[in-house]
C-alpha cells in the first residue's frame, strides 16, 4: 500500500526530478504570485501540492494528463489513512485533509482554465464536510469599548496603542493585513483603509468610524514621525514600535496584554478576537449579514453565518435572564422545588 509519509533525510538530499507535474506546479505558484496572492497563501498551496506530487511520483505518474478522477479519489483515501506526525497513533484531521484537497482542486481548475488539460479531473472531487465552529472568545460591546479606551493618551506609545486598537476593532482587519498596512493606505478624507492582497489575494476597502479615523490621523501626523526618526529609510509601514521597527506579532501580543489588564478584561484578546467581536456586534446591531460578509472579506456567506449562531446564543442568555415570562418560569420552578422538598419534611 502506498503511504504518504514525510520523506526521509536521504530522500530529501536526493535531487528532485523535473517532471511535467512539478514544472506545472511551479508555473501555477508563479501565477499566484503574479496575481498578488499573499506570500503565506502561496507557501501553503505549494506545500499542499508537493504532497500530491510525491503521491504521483510514487505511482509512476509523470504526465498531468494521466491524472484521472479515480487517481484523485485514491489520493483522497490515502490522505484519510495518513498518520499524524505530531500526535503518534492518530490520523491527520479533516481540516488538514480538506485544505490539501482544496489546493488540488484549485490547481487543476487553473490547469483547465489555461487549457493545459482538456478536462478537469478534480471537478467532482468532494471535500470533507467540516462542522461550523464558533469563535471561542468574543468580547461584549462594553468590553470592546473598555479595551479601546484603555491606552494612556499622554504617552506616544499609548497613543499608538489607541490608534491601533481603534483600527483593529472598528475594521475587523486580519493581523496579517494590519501588519502590511502602509501610511498611504489610509484615506483621511474618505475615512477608509485600503487592504491590499487580503486573503485569497483580494483587495478591499474598509470604512472607519469618525472617532477611529481621527485617532489614526493624529497618530500618523504627530506620533509616527517620532518613531520613524530612528529609521535610516522609512518604507511607509503604518504601525511602528517606539524604536522605529515595524510592528510584529510579539509586539501586538504585548499591546493586548497591557490593555486587557488596564481594562480589567479576563480574556485572551488577539486581532482575531476583535475580528470575531466586531462581526458579532454588527450583527447584534442590525447590520445585514451580506454587508458583514463584504466587510470581513469572506468568500462564502456560510462563513459569515457562524456569527448568527453566536448572536443567537447571546440573545438566548439575555432572554432567559430578562424576559418576564422566563422570570416567572424560574419562580415557578423554585416554588415547585421547595414544594417537592417540603413533601419529605
Amino acid at each position: 500500500m502506498l503511504q504518504l509519509e514525510e520523506r526521509t533525510a536521504k530522500e530529501k538530499a536526493a535531487p528532485v526530478l523535473r517532471t511535467e507535474p512539478r514544472e506545472l506546479a511551479e508555473r501555477y505558484l508563479a501565477w499566484l504570485a503574479a496575481t498578488r496572492y499573499a506570500g503565506a497563501s502561496i507557501k501553503t498551496y505549494g506545500t499542499d501540492i508537493k504532497w500530491f506530487l510525491r503521491y504521483l511520483e510514487a505511482r509512476g505518474i509523470d504526465r498531468i494528463a494521466d491524472v484521472t478522477a479515480e487517481t484523485l479519489a485514491d489520493y483522497s483515501l490515502r490522505l484519510r489513512e495518513q498518520r499524524n506526525t505530531v500526535h503518534e497513533g492518530e490520523k491527520i484531521g479533516l481540516p488538514h485533509i480538506a485544505h490539501r484537497l482544496f489546493a488540488i482542486k484549485r490547481f487543476f481548475g487553473w490547469l483547465a482554465e489555461q487549457m493545459i488539460i482538456l478536462a478537469d479531473p478534480a471537478e467532482d472531487l468532494e471535500l470533507p464536510r467540516l462542522p461550523a465552529t464558533l469563535p471561542r472568545t468574543i468580547l461584549t460591546q462594553k468590553e470592546a469599548q473598555r479595551l479601546v479606551d484603555a491606552p494612556d493618551l499622554k504617552s506616544p506609545v499609548g497613543y499608538c496603542d489607541k490608534a491601533l486598537l481603534e483600527t483593529a476593532y472598528s475594521t475587523g482587519i486580519r493581523s496579517s493585513e494590519l501588519f502590511r498596512l502602509k501610511v498611504t493606505d489610509f484615506d483621511p478624507k474618505n475615512r477608509t483603509l485600503f487592504v491590499k492582497e487580503g486573503k485569497g489575494g483580494k483587495d478591499r476597502i474598509l470604512p472607519l468610524p469618525v472617532i477611529s479615523a481621527g485617532y489614526l490621523k493624529e497618530y500618523i501626523e504627530r506620533v509616527r514621525p517620532k518613531f520613524a526618526k530612528a529609521l535610516k529609510h522609512d518604507n511607509g509601514v503604518l504601525f511602528l514600535t517606539w524604536t522605529g521597527s515595524p510592528l510584529y506579532p510579539n509586539g501586538m501580543t504585548k499591546i493586548f496584554k497591557r490593555t486587557t489588564k488596564t481594562a480589567g478584561i479576563d480574556k485572551r484578546v488577539t486581532c482575531l478576537v476583535l475580528r470575531h467581536s466586531i462581526a458579532s456586534h454588527l450583527l447584534e446591531n442590525g447590520m445585514d449579514i451580506r454587508y458583514i460578509q463584504e466587510f470581513l472579506g469572506h468568500e462564502k456567506l456560510r462563513t459569515t453565518q457562524i456569527y448568527s449562531k453566536v448572536t443567537l446564543d447571546g440573545l438566548r442568555k439575555m432572554y432567559n435572564k430578562f424576559h418576564p415570562q422566563e422570570k416567572r418560569n424560574r419562580g415557578a420552578a423554585t416554588a415547585n422545588t421547595n414544594l417537592s422538598r417540603g413533601a419529605f419534611l
